[in-house]
């Protein structure tokens, strides 16, 4: 490449990307032979397959730019100018999201011949880092690129994972991370449209187990971690956007299916054997072509994915240990019966889960300056869900529920070129997401105690009701104008989505027995009940709100020589939440919070870019940038401030009843004079609390090596919270004392005093006074339950460090080899749905400290690797394979107490303060009513501690959050695929099978994903109070029960095999 060539990709191609876009673009520069700008030259672009074409022509300085082009090609580029020649080039590949880059060099020879090109064709790496353009971080992914590798869950994260820069967290749940960011930061679209978990429920960003596309339907997939674009929008981890296929001139197709069963999975896997199904198929069709040719196309898809397992498996049940009988649930079902109820039995059909998609895309070239396109798409997933049952609990038939989902958008765009100089963008979309557990009986939830076990029958608590709505309404509008050496973009976006989300805990009551001869009696020991407030009714209770945003956008690319090129810009983003109904004055006359208070803060986010190519060689960049970036909080975590006012409902706790048993769902039974302990539970949104962001800043060095066109790359990505989100708990007051390591502590004296400790079985461990229950949060007012407010903190950070290599896919192979290192610090993981949670899941030394620790979600060390090759063995049928590796740090883990050593409430989440020797903290067990200490259990926890270098390394000190990590991780994932004539000479048939985690294949040892599950904690020791004396801990040690366990299952699907080897056959036919 020329160093003329070199210097017109960083100068030319000075065009903004298409950031939310579903487009790609191409530009560049004209010069005679004499080097000098050719203006006048017309330039056609002709997407060959549909024969789209696009015209442009070059200005006073020579240079051309289209926009709104259809992303991928083969696109042929013609530039002629009387006089001075014209040249052609072919086979020219556009990027989503990217401005490619072709130059001319007119000889005055009217013979037609070929052009200095540079095509952005994304590869695991390779050319399109070199574009002007090319600013920040980010990587694209291609469909051969999807072809090409494997994935046996058929799901978009299966690709997002090739950036060494984001990690599956929890490869179980499909959780991802950028930069150690939490999980539900990222935002993931399909043709620009949100395809993220509306409410935030999921883990994997998604509304579904897997995407609202088929795979088989997306052209190519964005990633971006920091794009300096002002279109880009709504999230502050990573931007994921994929565009799907379109029709062409042609007819085109493919017939395919894909299967797996549980004889192509390791069957046994430390004593565990595999139960994560019976099989899995995957079956579907697409279907493109020409409605006018030259003129309008269509692009259609179907697929279904079944996924059967077996009905639950008693042997580990209490019904299979022999702790519960078959007399005993006889007995429950024929009480039941006789007052009208079914409470079901304990034949369990197969699970099974369904998921159905369909979709169908039209594009319309309606003129040459005018293009359109349209696309409906529609999924249903249905999985049907078995809870309370474990080892210590069973539940019969009728307490089971299904989990029906629904996913719908249409989405309409046009791309207009007004004038040689200005160009537009209009996209308008709508989304329905609903999300429902179906209960088959309404009755309260029944729990009957048998010793440790439980049996569980009526309709489970949390399905009581349970609905999740969302209504979305989206808009966009850009027009970009050519100003010289300058190509200014300038609009809107705008959004309103109507929310509703009904949780109804507890609304048909919830009844517990100590035993089956108490139920039959109606002798109860428990009930509790959620019911609307005096005065209201059910409607009060769901959060019902609506969110908009509006966000208005302008930046400047300047292409300031051959050399350098500058984009600079600003968006404002102006989020409005519908008001909130009920004032709550006890919570304002307490704490001096109004609970109507909502998110209203509009931000300003400048953002900066550049690009400078070096005249060198071979192709030679640095780029950078600094920007902040807006997102957006789940909205689970804002319902709350709708959902619960203290106002909403109203909840009873009652004991040691002897009547009041129904079992009406309907018609629950209301205890007389009121709530036992009404206490009013309230989520509050500080004032001038803000949506979250992040100030984002890249550098990075990218160089072509002299052999095989090899790519080197260095990259720096740092992030700086501005606005972060983190919980405190009001409700908690003033600490009653201070421990000896200066930890706040909330319990009352009963609470500290270490002869009401108690062990009542296994590790639980608590304080007691006898009948009289010491007291946590001792200052909290009588009528107070859990109060949470949320606020914003500017603490937190990180930065990535990455080095990659890439070889381009030629024409037989291609691969790439990168290297990420990530530090990540955050106030909360914010892991939950429910704000109390996530408050209590917080790891702390002070409750509702303001403190910054190692991320939960930072993987220290990630280094990925893919290969791809191909050769024809056989005619013009390719044999492929594809290769992806990863090996990566273990997850981040946490040393806490077993127990509330602070007391305030939480008892997942006080870190751990290791004694610096025997006699800094007493040890020692309750023995006939008071503390004795013990000598041998110091020993033994000296002993253990010993055994555990890296916590003995924190003897006299807390042992901060995060500071330990899981075991390496190694795994190997092939595709193998061969083609093989179709019964027609165009057509062709492929048979390919996906092989996971292939190290597990040859040894039971390897790829094995070890850590410490949700909480990621490792629990040493139980606080057993604070001894009156000398101030000093006393602790409870009767060994640590927490070691890593193999990461396979998830809530939703059980288990998934990512640690076992597992193979998936797919055959596919294309026509």
């Amino acid at each position: 490449m020329s160093k003329l060539t070199l210097g017109l990709v960083a100068a030319l191609a000075a065009a903004p990307a298409f950031a939310q876009s579903t487009s790609a673009g191409v530009g560049g520069q004209v010069v005679s032979a004499a080097g000098q700008p050719v203006a006048g030259a017309e330039v056609t672009i002709t997407h060959t397959e549909s024969g789209t074409v696009s015209r442009a022509t070059t200005d006073a300085s020579g240079r051309y730019n289209a926009r709104g082009l259809r992303v991928g090609g083969p696109y042929t580029i013609t530039i002629t100018k009387p006089g001075e020649g014209t040249k052609t080039e072919e086979g020219v590949y556009l990027n989503l999201n990217q401005v490619n880059t072709v130059n001319a060099n007119l000889t005055g020879d009217v013979a037609a011949t070929n052009l200095d090109a540079v095509n952005v064709v994304a590869t695991a790496g390779g050319l399109d880092i070199f574009s002007a353009t090319k600013m920040g971080t980010g990587s694209n992914v291609t469909r051969e690129t999807m072809d090409a590798l494997p994935s046996a869950n058929r799901n978009i994260q299966d690709y997002i994972r090739l950036d060494p820069r984001i990690s599956q967290v929890s490869k179980a749940d499909g959780a991802i991370s950028a930069g150690g960011q939490n999980t539900r930061y990222n935002a993931i679209r399909i043709d620009g449209i949100s395809a993220s978990d509306p409410f935030g429920l999921g883990s994997n960003n998604l509304p579904t187990e897997r995407q609202p596309v088929s795979m088989d339907a997306i052209q190519e997939i964005n990633i971006d971690l920091a794009n300096y674009d002002t279109t880009i929008a709504g999230g502050t981890g990573a931007v994921i956007n994929a565009v799907t296929k379109s029709g062409t001139n042609e007819f085109h197709g493919t017939v395919y299916g894909s299967y797996r069963d549980k004889d192509m999975v390791r069957e046994e896997l430390r004593g565990e054997k595999f139960n994560g199904f019976e099989d899995e198929k995957t079956y579907g069709m697409t279907f493109g072509g020409p409605i006018v040719k030259d003129k309008l196309f269509f692009f259609s898809n179907y697929e279904k994915y079944e996924r059967s397992a077996a009905g639950i498996s008693l042997s580990d049940t209490p019904i299979g240990k022999g702790t519960i009988t078959q007399q005993q649930i006889t007995d429950v079902q024929n009480f039941l019966g006789g007052l009208g109820y079914d409470p079901g039995s304990l034949t369990a059909p197969n699970s099974k889960t369904e998921i159905e998609e369909y979709a169908v895309k039209l594009d319309w070239n309606i003129n040459e300056n005018h293009r359109a396109a349209l696309r409906y798409n529609k999924m249903e997933q249905n999985v049907v869900r078995f809870p309370q049952v474990s080892t210590s609990a069973i539940s019969l038939s009728n307490f089971w529920y299904q989990q029906p989902t629904e996913y719908e958008t249409w989405m309409g765009e046009l791309f207009s070129d007004w004038s040689e100089n200005f160009s537009t963008e209009f996209k308008v979309s709508h989304k329905d997401y609903s999300a429902n557990r179906v209960p088959l009986v309404d009755m309260p939830q029944i729990r009957i105690r048998s010793g440790n076990d439980s049996l569980y029958v009526g309709t489970e608590q949390n399905t009581h009701v349970n609905i999740v709505e969302s209504k979305e309404l989206s808009a966009f509008g850009a027009g970009t104008w050519y100003i010289g050496d300058h190509t200014v973009k300038f609009g809107f976006d705008y959004s309103k989505n109507d929310l509703m989300n009904f949780y109804g805990r507890n609304l048909n009551g919830v009844y517990e027995f100590n035993s089956v001869e108490d139920f039959l009696n109606g002798r109860i020991a428990r009930y509790q009940l959620r019911a609307p407030r005096a005065g209201g009714s059910r409607s009060d209770i769901p959060a019902d709100f609506t969110l908009k945003n509006t966000g208005v956008f302008v930046q400047d690319t300047w292409a300031i020589n051959y050399n350098l090129s500058l984009m600079f810009g600003v968006r404002v983003d102006m989020p409005d939440f519908s008001s909130q109904r009920l004032y709550n004055p006890r919570i304002e006359q307490l704490y001096g919070f109004n609970n109507t208070q909502l998110v209203d803060k509009n931000l300003v986010q400048p953002r900066v870019g550049f690009n400078y190519t070096f005249d060198s060689e071979r192709p030679t960049q640095l780029r950078g940038g600094v920007g902040l970036f807006g997102g957006a909080a789940p909205n689970v975590w804002l319902a709350g401030a709708y959902q619960n006012t203290g106002l909403n409902y109203i909840e009873y706790d009652e004991r040691n009843l002897t009547s009041g048993f129904t079992p009406d769902g309907n018609n629950p039974y209301i205890p007389a004079g009121g709530p036992a302990a009404a206490r009013q539970n309230v989520d509050i949104i500080a004032p001038g609390t803000r949506l979250p962001s992040v100030w984002k800043a890249n550098l990075a060095f990218d160089h072509e090596l002299p052999w095989y066109g090899i790519v080197a790359s260095a990259e720096v990505l740092m992030t700086k919270v501005k606005d972060g989100i983190y919980f405190d708990r009001l409700d908690v007051s003033a600490p009653t004392a201070y421990g000896q390591d200066g930890r706040a502590i909330y319990w009352d004296a009963n609470g500290r005093n270490p002869a009401n400790s108690r062990m009542s079985g296994g590790t639980n461990f608590g304080m007691t006074t006898g009948t009289n229950r010491a007291t946590d949060r001792a200052n909290r007012p009588s009528d107070i339950g859990d109060v949470l407010v949320m606020r914003n903190t500017d603490k937190g950070r990180g930065t990535q460090a990455t080095f990659s290599l890439a070889k381009p896919l030629t024409e037989n192979w291609g691969w790439s080899l990168g290297y990420t290192y990530t530090k990540s610090k955050e106030v909360s993981p914010l892991t939950s749905s429910q704000n109390t949670s996530n408050w209590n899941n917080t790891l702390i030394f002070n409750a509702n400290e303001d403190v910054a620790y190692d991320s939960r979600y930072a993987i220290k060390d990630r280094i990925t690797g893919t290969l791809e090759w191909k050769h024809n063995f056989f005619g013009d049928n390719a044999t492929r394979v594809g290769l992806f590796y990863e090996g990566r740090s273990g997850r981040p883990y946490s040393y806490i107490f077993y127990n509330d050593a602070n007391g305030d409430g939480a008892t997942t989440n006080d870190l751990f303060y290791v004694p610096s020797g025997p006699g800094d903290v007493l040890f020692g067990s309750v023995v006939g009513g008071r503390f004795v200490q013990s000598a041998q259990m110091e020993q033994d926890f000296f002993n253990w501690l010993a055994q555990n270098p890296e916590l003995d390394a924190y003897r006299g000190s807390v042992v901060p959050a995060n500071s330990h990590r899981a075991k390496w991780i190694n795994t190997f994932d092939v595709r193998i695929s061969q083609e093989f004539p179709g019964f027609v000479k165009s057509h062709k048939g492929e048979i390919a099978l996906d092989i996971m985690n292939v190290g597990n294949l040859l040894n039971k040892k390897w790829g094995l994903i070890d850590d410490y599950g949700f909480y990621a904690t490792r629990r040493v020791a139980n606080y057993a109070g604070i001894d009156p004396a000398t101030g000093k801990y006393v602790y409870s040690f009767t060994g640590s029960t927490d070691n890593p366990a193999i990461q396979e299952n998830n809530n939703d699907k059980g288990n998934t095999a990512v640690s076992r080897w597992s193979m998936q056959l797919t055959l596919k036919y294309k026509f």
